[in-house]
């Protein structure tokens, strides 16, 4: 983490910290790559990169069940969600606490009508969010990092009261915002 200074992307390597993971699983995409790397900066976390998608859902799969806890996994807007989709359905089903987190579209990118790479094709950049909720108890969309530590939280804590999957996606521009420091507390 940079002196004192906290994104969104250090604000939940400290969260992931905090419960306990020591480990994360990932996919590097190019919409998850600052996120990545403001992850790669917690020294307390080691990435495993993973061959891909479905591969890295099942790995975290297996950690939540190994270690009795939550696991997080990262993977690439769109294409890197719905590779990982079936693992999420499948840890929902077994009640494990895997925190899904995707790399986003850029805040500008829907308000330009960018058609994306990756993606179905059309304008509505809403969808694997959409999905996720089917699988998830909890599926958020963070485009402001004023509002990123409260989503964060809420989404970390729904997994672990309910011992369900939860979903997270960062938009690409918004990982290395600046945003509040994370305070202590019990989840």
């Amino acid at each position: 983490m940079s002196e004192n200074i906290t994104t969104v992307g250090s604000y939940l390597a400290s969260r992931l910290e905090e419960i306990g993971l020591q480990h994360y699983f990932a996919v590097p995409g190019d919409f998850n790559l600052v996120l990545l790397d403001k992850m790669l900066e917690n020294e307390d976390l080691q990435m495993v990169s993973c061959c891909n998608e479905l591969n890295a859902g099942y790995a975290a799969d297996g950690y939540a069940r190994a270690t009795g806890g939550a696991s997080a996994v990262f993977v690439t807007f769109s294409v890197g969600g719905l590779s990982l989709l079936n693992a999420i359905a499948g840890a929902y089903a077994e009640d494990l606490p895997v925190i899904a987190v995707s790399g986003g579209p850029n805040t500008n990118s829907e308000a330009e009508f960018e058609r994306l790479h990756h993606t179905l094709g059309g304008l509505d950049y809403d969808y694997p969010r959409a999905m996720f909720s089917k699988v998830t108890a909890e599926a958020v969309t963070i485009r402001d990092p004023r509002e990123a530590p409260e989503q964060i939280d809420h989404a970390i804590e729904t997994a672990l009261r309910f011992r369900k999957p939860v979903y997270i996606e960062i938009a690409c521009n918004i990982a290395s915002a600046i945003t509040s420091e994370p305070t202590a507390r019990s989840f």
